[in-house]
């Protein structure tokens, strides 16, 4: 029998996979998940119904986003449907040595539905690479709460700034026309961003998006 030589690894294969989701409103019973189809470092649980929503929780069975790790979700709202992406933990994007992981995501609102995205933070741990990549397309009449939320770092185990790169794109648009455009590149080692890291040095970046085709009157009262 021939024993494995000690401190030999086998080079991991990078897993690329997803969610690609369609969701539907019946009549009489609500909005219902019509269309799935999920891969691995994604899994999706059943999804459950409240005041004619469909909610979706995505989670990641994996230990987080590894070097040459893709994911892509794609989700589609018909007219009139309501549907809520949640993701109950963080997603740790871990150490590496040369190459990036990837996040794909793109949203279509058709008209009269409704969208949540509602994801739990995504952290940057020592020396990761991040490259994102947005697309939501809104009609007229159709609402959007998009929230995005990304730690700098393990705070508890003493980690602030210290990933390699995060690069975000993305785009908004409304009846075709562009309301939003992100494009940007952090690199910590090249002195970026200063005033997120003097004012905040463990603070969280959110970014939050919320479209709707009633008056919003006293929202950013509340805020």
């Amino acid at each position: 029998m021939q024993l494995p030589t000690i401190g030999k690894t086998t080079a991991r294969a990078s897993v690329c996979g997803g969610a690609d989701l369609c969701y539907t409103m019946q009549k009489e019973i609500g909005t219902r998940l019509l269309r799935q189809t999920v891969r691995p470092p994604l899994h999706l649980a059943k999804a459950y119904h409240e005041n004619d929503w469909a909610i979706s929780i995505l989670t990641s069975p994996t230990a987080g986003l590894l070097q040459g790790d893709a994911i892509s979700v794609n989700a589609t709202v018909a007219e009139n449907a309501r549907a809520a992406l949640i993701s109950p933990a963080a997603c740790r994007v871990h150490t590496m040595k040369n190459g990036s992981a990837s996040v794909v995501q793109k949203f279509l609102v058709k008209a009269g539905a409704a969208l949540d995205v509602w994801p739990a933070p995504l952290i940057l741990q020592k020396n990761a690479v991040l490259e994102q990549h947005t697309e939501i397309d809104c009609a007229a009449d159709a609402s959007l709460f998009f929230t995005e939320i990304v730690t700098p770092g393990r705070a508890a185990h003493g980690e602030s700034f210290e990933f390699k790169k995060w690069r975000s794109s993305l785009r908004l648009r409304r009846a075709g026309q562009l309301l939003a455009y992100e494009n940007f590149t952090c690199e910590p080692k090249k002195g970026q961003p200063a005033d997120w890291r003097k004012q905040f040095p463990n603070g969280l970046y959110a970014s939050i998006y919320c479209l709707s085709p009633e008056p919003l009157n006293g929202l950013i009262d509340l805020l």
